[in-house]
């Protein structure tokens, strides 16, 4: 039976379709190779499924927002979560969704003062952000989404739509709802 496996993997070894490198693969699986493990297949089919492009494109399209308002507001978001992971936790979040660190580049810079405009109930966030740090943490995106032209209201549609687009991936989905906390009970 070896024989005739071995002989197989060597002619579809030869040939010029596509598909015979998937074939060739899970023979060698068959026959023991440990390098072709079907988890590791699995969580390399997973990690290509999701990418930051494709989520920016989502919210943008769901949402009605503009492009570069996606990318600052979902940056905002994945930053926040980044303040409240651990390190080995945001790692394995940004190995988990490729291109996230680069998106966090896109974080709108907020003014130092910018507590002066707004609303009484954002002067009041701002007044107690100074006695809290995570309220300070959930003020300062609430400026970034203003600094993009977008209503605080906005975040909780954006933390929504990063679900929807996380749906079929729980264990990331966790990692970024442990990094959100209580925030959507909090806006």
């Amino acid at each position: 039976m070896k024989v005739l496996s071995l002989f197989v993997i060597a002619t579809l070894s030869f040939s010029a379709h596509a598909s015979a490198n998937d074939t060739l693969n899970k023979l060698k699986g068959m026959l023991g190779d440990a390098s072709t493990s079907t988890s590791q297949t699995t969580e390399a089919a997973e990690a290509s499924s999701l990418d930051v492009s494709s989520l920016v494109s989502m919210v943008s399209e769901n949402l009605g927002v503009s492009e570069t308002q996606s990318e600052g507001g979902l940056a905002s978001i994945f930053d926040y979560a980044k303040g409240n992971l651990t390190t080995a936790d945001y790692s394995e979040l940004a190995r988990a969704i490729p291109g996230l660190d680069s998106l966090l580049e896109n974080v709108p810079s907020v003014a130092a003062d910018s507590t002066n405009g707004g609303s009484t109930m954002s002067g009041l966030l701002s007044k107690a952000s100074e006695y809290s740090s995570s309220l300070g943490s959930i003020n300062e995106l609430k400026q970034q989404f203003d600094a993009l032209g977008l209503d605080a209201d906005m975040i909780s549609s954006f933390i929504t739509q990063i679900n929807t687009y996380l749906n079929s991936n729980e264990e990331t989905q966790s990692l970024l709802q442990s990094g959100l906390g209580n925030l959507a009970s909090m806006l």
